[in-house]
């Protein structure tokens, strides 16, 4: 899709379109010879530019058939040619109010999902998911086939607030990581931290008839990218965190230290794993 910049020259205002149909019809106007770009504006909208009035002319034009049908081939051509396609994103919202909306197709749902499906199965049988998903010291890698539980930690919880936290904090971060970056992006942060922090966690535990698991180290791990990344002066305003979010989770983490049934290792790991991710990715040219 169309790169998100901030204009200076482009100072004939077209239309304001929610960000996904923004970039697609942005897209669709550079292909037919009208030079244009996008800029941020508010609730979440975004302003498409050109350069002269003609090309506005010309593009409220191409406005009045990208209202009728923004999917149609003909608009998301240009984005396919480019490698990029325009989502049309279905969700199913909640009518409880609860805090996160389950889109059936993104990975950040699949995760809650699956650690929604272990946690109800522990109910019953909790014995069974921890042997088989969650780590402990004695576990021994035999085969290759083992090593699948150097991730699955992150998809257990041991208690109703145990799980109920990470799902919120994760629905709250995850969900803006893959709406602007994409499935692959949240997918490798979720992967790296994982993998890790808790590799890290199962190397130094200290006892050795405990078990650990839960997704906090990916919720600190995509608070660090995140605190990290909101220094860019580009990302929409919806991805931004809440200021001092990251000093006040790595004072949380240094104070765990204090108590025991922690896994400490763990988040700290996660935080640092994904403050680095944050600083490689702060340094990109383009990001988008």
């Amino acid at each position: 899709m169309a790169e998100f910049e901030i204009v200076d020259d482009f100072t004939y205002e077209v239309c304001l379109l929610p960000r996904e149909k923004a970039l697609g019809f942005v897209d669709h106007l550079n292909s037919i010879g009208i030079k244009a770009k996008i800029k941020e504006s508010y609730s979440g909208h975004y302003g498409v530019f050109v350069t002269n009035e003609l090309d506005m002319a010309r593009a409220k034009r191409e406005v009045l058939r990208f209202a009728g049908s923004p999917f149609d081939s003909s608009f998301t051509k240009a984005s396919w040619e480019q490698g990029k396609t325009v989502r049309n994103i279905k969700e199913i919202k909640s009518s409880m109010y609860l805090p996160m909306a389950f889109d059936i197709t993104s990975l950040t749902t699949i995760v809650e999902l699956i650690c929604i499906a272990l946690y109800v199965i522990s109910l019953f049988d909790e014995s069974w998911v921890i042997q088989t998903f969650a780590l402990s010291r004695q576990d021994v890698f035999s085969s290759v086939t083992d090593y699948y539980r150097l991730l699955t930690p992150a998809f257990v919880h041991f208690g109703f607030m145990h799980i109920a936290f990470n799902l919120v904090m994760f629905e709250a971060l995850g969900r803006p990581i893959e709406k602007t970056f994409g499935k692959t992006k949240l997918f490798s942060l979720i992967i790296s931290i994982a993998l890790l922090s808790n590799v890290l966690q199962y190397c130094f535990m200290t006892d050795n008839y405990g078990y650990f698991g839960g997704l906090s180290g990916v919720v600190y791990g995509i608070i660090g990218y995140c605190g990290v990344l909101s220094k860019r002066e580009d990302l929409p305003d919806s991805f931004m965190i809440p200021r001092g979010l990251l000093t006040v989770s790595i004072i949380f983490i240094l104070l765990g230290f204090l108590f025991s049934g922690i896994a400490n290792l763990c988040h700290l790991g996660g935080v640092v794993i994904g403050i680095l991710w944050g600083l490689y990715d702060l340094k990109k040219k383009n990001l988008f």
